[in-house]
């Protein structure tokens, strides 16, 4: 874990130089399983010993993450011998002029990047019939429990190769899932913050407006402290007064049972620990609002696109046509509609936005008339999480647990920006609950 990690290096029981060669070496004899590392950087190592003499010569580390190694989404810029690719073949050979301001700020905190993860390519906003977890330059990744099981994406090699302990975290991107599903997919914690706590600056997405930056890590531990790090932030001593639990999300088919224990356990974890309890839908009638959302995308994919990669629009549509289409896909209909959208002109586009922070608007305000401290639903549950934490504009935290069966069931924490520390408060108490009383039923 990394608090040990950083101790271990305070104490020189071991090296940031060692520590890289092993983690590297694990993922040359382990990822052909999984295929979750599309770029390796071997180079990493001479900036671990350049980590290693700046101790030596200060007895310091630099930075709260000092030596820590990180993988990062391949559609996360950087300027270094790294290329910036989104999985695809189309920007195989991109090498970006300047870093995104997450890379600089893990550099700046003395995170070691080791590479870059699979993705489903430019964000799984290809085609009407891609897969999870595929991209044209890096393959299909596989699930950390088979590849016969659902990988999740499109931050799919960030959660794989963090289950795999090819990292002591890594960083992926969501516009709407992309992060937390592959977390609950892959059984590994995650936390996804929100626009306005994270930029996207040389982030090569899909939304200006919705994509967000977020974190995963096989440790709840060591995902507070990243995030603590990243906001600033300390241990609150606010209390958790009521929770809005949206029960249909527990009606998961195939496995009802197993999802209707843990419901059980959440309800009696509340009542013990003294929590309000409310239930239902917390946006209703939320499909309501993906148009507006497919508008917002289709019209800033095609601005990101051009913008970050400088290619013109007839440039990467031909490239798309020749590269992808009938090689890797049946269709590029989520890019074509795209390059071929005219809502800004039309007012539709302003009109969407404007109709999503109105729904921002009257969410908060019902958190807060309401004394809602947390929205607690299952992660891949039917009722559209991912959604309506994006779409309200709130911090989504995922926590795997263990109820029944092989596999984990995800229980997804979503909260306003200032409540965040609620959320990982809230999910320590509930695991060792879990972990006290999870045999009982």
């Amino acid at each position: 874990m990394i608090l040990e990690l950083l101790e271990s290096y305070k104490r020189e029981l071991c090296s940031v130089e060692s520590q890289i060669e092993r983690y590297l070496m694990r993922i040359k004899l382990e990822d052909s399983k999984y295929n979750s590392i599309i770029h390796l950087k071997n180079d990493s190592i001479s900036e671990a010993r350049e980590l290693d003499n700046y101790f030596q010569k200060t007895n310091k580390l630099k930075g709260s993450l000092h030596g820590i190694p990180v993988l990062i989404k391949d559609n996360i810029c950087t300027n270094d011998n790294l290329p910036t690719s989104c999985g695809s073949q189309i920007l195989k050979d991109f090498h970006p002029k300047r870093n995104a301001n997450i890379v600089d700020w893990l550099i700046d905190e003395g995170a070691i990047i080791i590479g870059k993860t699979n993705m489903s390519e430019f964000s799984n906003y290809v085609s009407n019939n891609s897969e999870s977890g595929y991209s044209s330059l890096g393959g299909k990744t596989n699930c950390i429990y088979g590849d016969k099981f659902p990988v999740g994406g499109s931050s799919s090699g960030s959660a794989v190769a963090t289950a795999a302990s090819f990292c002591c975290f890594s960083v992926g991107t969501e516009t709407d899932g992309s992060l937390v599903y592959p977390a609950a997919h892959n059984g590994v914690f995650a936390f996804k913050l929100t626009p306005k706590q994270a930029s996207t600056k040389n982030v090569i997405g899909i939304s200006s407006f919705f994509d967000s930056i977020g974190f995963m890590s096989k440790y709840l531990s060591d995902l507070n402290f990243i995030c603590s790090i990243y906001n600033k932030s300390k241990p609150t001593d606010e209390f958790i007064h009521k929770v809005f639990i949206q029960d249909e999300s527990f009606l998961i088919s195939g496995i009802e049972d197993s999802c209707q224990n843990l419901l059980l356990y959440l309800n009696e974890f509340l009542l013990i620990e003294g929590i309000v309890i409310q239930k239902g839908s917390f946006i209703k009638n939320i499909e309501t609002y993906f148009n507006s959302m497919d508008i917002i995308c289709q019209t800033e994919f095609k601005n990101e696109i051009i913008e970050k990669t400088m290619l013109s629009k007839e440039l990467f549509l031909k490239s798309c046509r020749e590269s992808l289409l009938n090689f890797h896909y049946t269709d590029i209909n989520e890019i074509e509609r795209s390059l071929s959208s005219n809502f800004e002109k039309s007012g539709h586009y302003q009109r969407s936005k404007n109709k999503i922070l109105k729904l921002q608007e009257l969410s908060e305000k019902k958190t807060n008339d309401e004394g809602i401290d947390l929205i607690i639903s299952l992660t891949l549950g039917p009722n559209e999480v991912a959604s309506l934490a994006n779409l309200a504009g709130l911090n989504h935290l995922v926590i795997p647990t263990h109820i029944g069966g092989d596999l984990p069931i995800s229980l997804s924490i979503m909260t306003n920006e200032k409540k965040a520390n609620l959320s990982f408060v809230f999910a320590e108490k509930f695991l060792n609950y879990l972990q006290q009383n999870g045999n009982k039923k």
